[in-house]
């Protein structure tokens, strides 16, 4: 048996022997059918099936391989590009093209020629199917401009069109003039005509002209330092020219809350930054409202903490068991209402509830103040409140909940007693209007002589004009704006009522604990004694009375 194919070196299996390489002679081969197949790289296999005759006869078989790969025709202007199919180098374009046996599939065509740019195609190759590609004309190779600018990141534009910022780098068509442009914020804008010949290569520099304007820092105290854009500039009592862009302005001094700002200078026209730096402790103040307001339109004043001794002492006149002295700090910042909870409010939230008559003298305006309320309505009002305004509920089960929330609640008995005796500074005030008896002018409404034949007991040489309540806010305010913290209704505060003496000082306390009894303080238009128009008057109780009502307070945060 004697094989040969086209071309040679094809190699033979016969019956999935392998017997080498084409042209193949001399094999002896048993008479019977075979099945062969030859394989050559870049060639279609071929195979076929083959009877031997036998009897010592010689027999001859040729096959002609299909090949796989098609011849694709490139040409370039200029020509002498050099042809890379994959990244692999097949040859250069003479005057009559190049011929590139390229392989089924997809390849990337790319065409290079120094002073020009490179081109570049996607190419889908079918086999033993010639192609011939369109002339490529190849373009002349970009100049490089590196343009740097003082200062950097100044916009770069080339024939009015933007490109990104300096430094950067460009291309520019050779052989054609092209404006360079750069423009920065606060910076007069600079320019070059480029004229380039392909693949040269320039650099090209700005240094930009600022624009200026002068600002003039003033601040106290007058040793504070001035920062601009994070850079120390010295004192801040000055004058500084700065470009006309935004700029950020510091001032710094121990001890006191950075003063943060921006600011944007204007050329020809002097601008002025006055600023007073607030302490640490001014500066936290300033991040809470100085009042808030309830959806019911009730009015809560911010309270800055503080210590202080709460009770009386043992010889003041009038003085009761329940008065021990106590050692407080506050230390959170609270609201507490100006006014106590009206009527009005108050149905808002219960629609059916009265406060009822004494003695034919209403207590049921909708302006005066809510009443024969217990302690547990006081709490289900706040609840309702707080959930109407969208705050944390501060009680669970009757309960306020620890840690206490920002919702609101009753003020407790310390919080009650240091507005109280707030006036632009803490003193100790006998009674809400001061240290002398009897109150004049428009001190608060209580047991004054319109309310002989209503109450025992009148303050005979005072006259407030109602026998009963009163509207809420209707008498003077104490210093913080605060009204009716003696006289009108007295009220309900969170504490559980106690006379326990406490052995060291108490921080924030909210009256928790187990008890029916909860704390009242104030006096009320009932009252004309001594003993309850002073402070430090506590009252007891479980239950609604027609002088017992209430205000709202929460924590700032």
């Amino acid at each position: 048996m004697t094989l040969s194919s086209e071309p040679e070196g094809a190699q033979l299996t016969l019956n999935d022997r392998s017997l080498g390489r084409t042209p193949l002679s001399g094999h002896s081969l048993e008479s019977g059918n075979y099945s062969y197949r030859l394989s050559a790289p870049r060639y279609e296999d071929a195979e076929g099936d083959l009877a031997i005759e036998g009897m010592g006869r010689q027999q001859r078989l040729h096959v002609e391989l299909e090949a796989l790969w098609s011849n694709v025709t490139l040409q370039s202007d200029p020509v002498g590009a050099t042809v890379y199919v994959d990244d692999q180098e097949v040859g250069v374009i003479g005057n009559e093209g190049l011929v590139a046996e390229i392989m089924p599939g997809k390849h990337d065509i790319k065409l290079e020629l120094e002073g020009y740019q490179d081109w570049q195609h996607a190419l889908v190759i079918s086999s033993n199917e010639p192609r011939s590609l369109p002339p490529v004309k190849l373009q002349k190779r970009y100049a490089s401009v590196q343009v740097e600018s003082r200062p950097a990141g100044a916009r770069v534009l080339v024939d009015g069109e933007y490109r990104g910022l300096s430094p950067l780098a460009l291309e520019l068509r050779p052989g054609s003039a092209s404006s360079v442009s750069v423009a920065k914020a606060g910076y007069r804008s600079a320019s070059e005509t480029l004229l380039l010949a392909s693949g040269e290569e320039k650099a090209l520099s700005f240094t930009l002209e600022p624009i200026v304007g002068d600002i003039l820092v003033r601040a106290e105290p007058a040793d504070a330092l001035l920062y601009i854009d994070g850079v120390l500039r010295g004192r801040a009592n000055q004058t500084v020219q700065m470009t006309t862009t935004e700029h950020r302005l510091e001032i710094k001094k121990d001890g006191y809350a950075t003063h943060k700002q921006t600011v944007t200078p204007r050329a020809g026209f002097a601008q002025q930054v006055n600023v007073k730096l607030l302490t640490e402790h001014e500066a936290f103040l300033a991040r809470f409202p100085r009042e808030i307001e309830t959806s019911t339109g009730d009015r809560l004043r911010l309270v800055e903490p503080g210590s202080f001794t709460m009770g009386s002492e043992r010889r003041e006149q009038g003085r009761q068991a329940n008065e021990v002295q106590r050692d407080i700090t506050l230390t959170r910042l609270f609201y507490i209402a100006t006014k106590e909870v009206t009527n009005e409010a108050f149905r808002q939230f219960r629609k059916a509830h009265s406060s009822g008559i004494v003695q034919r003298t209403t207590l049921d305006n909708d302006n005066y103040p809510v009443a024969r309320v217990s302690w547990g309505d006081a709490v289900a009002f706040c609840n309702w409140l707080s959930q109407r305004d969208g705050l944390p509920p501060a009680y669970r089960n009757g309960k306020l909940i620890q840690p206490a929330t920002t919702g609101y609640r009753l003020p407790s008995e310390a919080e009650w007693v240091w507005v109280a005796r707030y006036s632009g500074g803490l003193e100790e005030r006998k009674y809400p209007w001061g240290n002398d008896m009897p109150p004049s002018g428009k001190a608060g409404n209580f047991a004054d002589s319109s309310a002989a034949g209503l109450v025992a007991k009148t303050l005979s040489e005072y006259r407030d004009g109602y026998p009963a309540a009163s509207p809420v806010g209707r008498f003077d305010a104490n210093a913080l704006g605060v009204y009716d913290l003696g006289g009108n209704v007295s009220e309900w505060v969170n504490d559980v009522f106690s006379t326990e003496i406490p052995t060291a000082v108490e921080k924030d306390p909210l009256g928790s604990g187990e008890g029916e009894l909860h704390v009242i303080r104030g006096s009320s238009w009932r009252h004309g004694r001594i003993t309850e128009l002073r402070v430090v008057y506590r009252d007891s109780g479980a239950d609604g009375r027609e002088d017992v009502g209430f205000r709202v307070a929460r924590y700032a945060n």
